[in-house]
């Protein structure tokens, strides 16, 4: 899969996620470098969602803390939540370690989904 593929799966995956948890979609913006890749709502409540996806042996790591605070900002401007989004994903057909990190287009796969959780990056 390539780099595109992987941040589309992770948005897909967590779409999926947010609708089974009553959540309406209102958008999704695939492009790796947008924050944030999705806008719902829930309950007359907003929420920007940030979303990062990686491959095994690593998870989607937080954005930096410009970054979060730029989306934070601008949340606050809307009256929205933020709300951060970690995968991982992992070759589920692998038989080596060297192979959990090879994802193929229609591929299975294992993946590490965090849930939702604040988007703040604590320093110190």
């Amino acid at each position: 899969m390539s780099p595109e593929e992987i941040v589309e799966f992770g948005l897909r995956h967590t779409y999926g996620k947010l609708v089974n948890d009553g959540f309406e979609v209102l958008s999704v913006m695939p492009e790796a470098n947008m924050d944030p890749q999705i806008l719902a709502k829930k309950e007359e409540q907003l929420y920007f969602i940030v979303i990062r996806t990686d491959v095994y042996p690593n998870v989607g790591d937080l954005p930096s803390i410009s970054r979060i605070t730029q989306v934070n900002e601008h949340a606050k401007k809307h009256n929205a939540i933020t709300k951060f989004v970690s995968l991982g994903i992992l070759n589920a057909n692998a038989k080596t370690e060297e192979e959990k990190s090879k994802l193929y287009k229609g591929g299975e796969f294992y993946i590490n989904y965090s849930g939702l959780k604040e988007l703040v990056r604590v320093t110190g």
